[in-house]
């Protein structure tokens, strides 16, 4: 029989059975909705709306260390899961939590790098209804007309969240686990990666041409051959001044990110090791003696996340980073990977067919060994000596971990915006950091499944997410190079990656015509900057993610439940990739309203199925009618010029647009330091009405001159009036600008 807590108007907590968790993820929420009832009616759940039975349990079980519920929702669809393969709906399937360092991701692979238990019900003409398991424990969920929910523990507790729209569901999830926080501006810039750029001299060469190339870029990452010797947190000879070199990248305009793994080299000449080791810091295994498994260092001991004492020293350990100039730190290998334990090590000789392990070669033994989770041979200690055993921790290492990284920014980069990214996580990670979906392949296949998996990532609170351009093992051409940033320069997070013993891929690598395609949509990128960082202040703001499945325009379209190849980028624009070799065409579906074609204005109206053409240097993007689209001009990198231009493109006769901007790097935001602009224009018989106006006003702003521009402006304009006053306008082509000082109407 369930225990039922109502948290507020639209959550619910249903407590089944004893469960257990080492941490909560939930925060407190308020929220107004009193309509949604949940009661027990002969021992079993039952969720009411407006007088209707919505969801019905229908069992509850425990068998063998599982319990399950099992209830009844008629005609469900089904999304978010988190990071899962396969479509957007997840209807008719079964998924396990249980983080994993999979390296081939097969249309069928379960699980992955992350766990969020979470998922959204949808069915036509009924209210969207969240579902949240919050059990850091691995959970295990069956799809269809009834659906399981189960725990590998003594019972199991549910959030059940009203919408009643699907976007409403993800924002009062978000505020129950926690929101994004905004990011530094430059981390939505373009960012350059491979594993590795090993040399010091080499990064800089990467970043020289990339300048020199006219292709705007923010970030060069470093990969595991900065170490020494693939210990975390030190430098190695080939990046011998690591200040000097990252105030030559400075120069350029550059931030670096370095690679951080949590398994530390046993080796008591290393003063990670040896000062871990003084606080007891890693986790035990069964017999009470430190774990150890093989990863890039060889043999290595695992933080014990689960302590604050732990998270402070991992948070201290930074030092090294940033007092040699990193910017951002890249989490990997947080499930925790780890390749194989002493026991297998034989094993490993045997197969490698040689004396000794060459660690460079781990990748490739990583697709050999199953991994395993050693969930019953880890235990963790939390701060009241509780023991807790790895699989009620495994889940949230890597969110725990990524507490500890952004303490690290908190003291030794005061009021500084951090930029932490991760492969692996839990519900709630985006409080801590951004995500990206790990080691995809360079397969056409992968370029479009990219789209539900970062769509279904959104839909379960995590906004800034996105995947390795170009594919990370495997060979990329320069067709999919090219179609895949195409797609990428409209993901949240924008970064080429790629491994180590794969072509090149950075923009240069397939020749001119490649090249130039790439710079397009980089520079494309940035000159949406204002649109996109407006994006991610409302996806802060409202939990709501930046990239979105159409059925965010119309839950009670089935058809759109099924649509995985086309998404939304922010409220107002469609983007449809091209993801088959040799394509030059797609058909498009054109959702609820009339959408303008972004590239020459065409109009195509909704509920309809297009043939549109696409060469290789262009993608089908499609702008919803009566929108503004906020632009800038593209720099070599975000923030680049003290003052920049505002564009307004106006795609209609009448639009309402919102404009954020703060300082991008700090967290003065907070303290209500920032800019909100209404823009508003309507139509008249003959002339235009805008209207302009702060609904925040606290921080000096970077836009100097705004210029409207009115798309297939009607020629008979006569008047344009700004804030009531008549102002000057003029045509240009078909479009219709006016132009003013953003100082003058505010």
């Amino acid at each position: 029989m369930p225990t039922i807590e109502k948290i507020n108007g639209s959550i619910f907590k249903v407590v089944y059975g004893n469960p257990t968790n080492p941490v909560d993820v939930t925060l407190p929420y308020e929220d107004a909705y009193s309509g949604l009832k949940c009661e027990e009616i002969n021992g079993k759940l039952q969720v009411i709306d407006a007088g209707k039975t919505i969801i019905s349990e229908k069992d509850s079980k425990v068998d063998g260390g599982i319990f399950s519920v099992t209830f009844s929702y008629e005609n469900a669809h089904f999304f978010g899961f988190g990071e899962k393969m396969g479509y957007l709906d997840k209807r008719g399937k079964h998924f396990k939590m249980q983080n994993m360092d999979n390296p081939l991701h097969t249309p069928d692979l379960d699980p992955m790098y992350i766990s969020i238990p979470f998922f959204i019900a949808v069915s036509p003409k009924k209210p969207a209804m969240g579902i949240f398991a919050n059990s850091t424990s691995y959970t295990f969920f069956k799809t269809g007309n009834d659906f399981d929910v189960s725990a590998k523990d003594d019972g199991i507790e549910l959030y059940l969240i009203y919408g009643p729209k699907v976007q409403d569901v993800v924002g009062k999830f978000t505020q129950l686990v926690g929101k994004m926080e905004m990011p530094p501006a430059w981390s939505l810039g373009y960012q350059q990666s491979r594993w590795s750029y090993s040399t010091a001299s080499e990064a800089l060469d990467i970043a020289k041409k990339l300048r020199s190339d006219d292709i705007p870029c923010d970030v060069i990452y470093l990969d595991i051959d900065y170490m020494d010797g693939y210990r975390v947190f030190t430098w190695g000879e080939n990046f011998k001044n690591p200040k000097s070199f990252s105030q030559e990248m400075k120069k350029l305009g550059f931030k670096i990110v370095t690679i951080i793994d949590p398994g530390v080299k046993v080796d008591e000449n290393y003063e990670i090791y040896k000062s871990g080791k003084s606080l007891d810091a890693f986790v035990k295994d069964r017999s009470g003696k430190d774990f150890t498994g093989y990863v890039w260092p060889g043999r290595c001991n695992f933080p014990d996340f689960l302590r604050s004492d732990v998270r402070e020293w991992w948070a201290k350990s930074h030092k090294s980073l940033f007092e040699n100039g990193v910017d951002g730190v890249w989490n990997d290998m947080n499930e925790p990977a780890i390749v194989w334990t002493d026991s297998k090590t034989s094993k490993v000789f045997e197969l490698m067919q040689k004396g000794e392990i060459d660690f460079q070669i781990l990748g490739e033994a990583k697709a050999f060994f199953a991994q395993e989770d050693f969930g019953d041979e880890i235990v963790h200690k939390d701060d009241k000596g509780k023991i807790w055993p790895h699989f009620k921790v495994r889940n949230i290492y890597a969110y725990l971990e990524a507490m500890a990284t952004k303490q690290a920014f908190e003291m030794y980069k005061p009021n500084k915006r951090p930029f932490i990214l991760t492969r692996a996580g839990f519900a709630g990670i985006q409080k801590y950091a951004a995500v990206w979906t790990g080691d995809n392949s360079s397969w056409w296949e992968h370029l479009e499944i990219e789209m539900p998996i970062s769509m279904g990532l959104g839909m379960s609170g995590v906004a800034f997410t996105g995947t390795d351009v170009g594919g990370f093992g495997g060979n990329a051409d320069g067709e999919l190079l090219a179609r895949w940033t195409e797609m990428g320069a409209f993901f949240p997070f924008f970064r080429n990656h790629s491994a180590i013993g794969t072509s090149r891929q950075e923009p240069w690598s397939f020749g001119k015509q490649i090249e130039d395609t790439i710079r397009k949509y980089i520079k494309l990128r940035y000159a949406l900057f204002p649109y996109i960082y407006t994006a991610f202040y409302f996806s802060h703001k409202d939990g709501v993610p930046v990239m979105r499945p159409l059925l965010f325009l119309d839950q009670d379209n089935e058809n759109l439940y099924s649509i995985n190849d086309e998404f939304l980028f922010g409220d107002s624009i469609l983007v449809a990739p091209i993801t088959r070799p040799n394509a030059t065409w797609r058909t498009v579906y054109i959702p609820k309203g009339k959408w303008i074609d972004m590239r020459n204005g065409n109009l195509y109206e909704e509920d309809h199925v297009y043939k549109i053409d696409a060469p290789l240097d262009e993608i089908p993007i499609f702008i919803k009618e009566n929108s503004m689209i906020f632009k800038t001009d593209p720099a070599n990198y975000i923030f680049e010029k003290e003052k920049m231009n505002l564009y307004v493109d106006i795609y209609g006769q009448e639009a309402v647009g919102y404009l954020y901007e703060d300082d991008g790097e700090t967290l003065d935001y907070k303290a209500g330091k920032y800019n909100l602009y209404e823009f508003a224009v309507g139509a008249l018989s003959q002339g235009y009405t805008i209207g302009i106006k702060a609904l925040n006003h606290g921080y000096a702003g970077k836009y100097k001159k705004v210029q409207m521009n009115f798309l297939n402006a009607p020629r008979q304009i006569i008047e344009v009036t700004l804030n009531g006053k008549k102002t000057e306008s003029h045509f240009d082509g078909k479009t219709l600008k006016v132009e003013f000082e953003m100082e003058d109407v505010i």
